[in-house]
């Protein structure tokens, strides 16, 4: 039973991420990276670990997100009662 609900959820929010990157338009930077050739960008990124920034970046976009996501229910639900 949980398999099934939690099969049903994951389809629906991929149904519902897919709707929503239908509607966005394309990235205006794809045609730039793509004939981005700099020779030493490979030795830069080596010392400069772009992708992990991106990465913890992402990560604490998320969690701070999600705090104040929290405090809003909590706050609504406070207001309530």
């Amino acid at each position: 039973m949980f398999e099934t609900i939690y099969n049903w959820f994951l389809e629906a929010i991929q149904a519902l991420v897919s709707t929503i990157s239908s509607v966005l338009p394309h990235s205006p930077f794809v045609s730039f990276i793509d004939n981005l050739t700099i020779p030493y960008i490979e030795y830069v990124n080596w010392l400069v670990p772009i992708g992990t920034f991106i990465k913890i970046g992402a990560a604490w976009l998320v969690s701070i997100g999600l705090f104040y996501a929290y405090s809003i229910v909590l706050r609504w639900i406070k207001a309530i009662e």
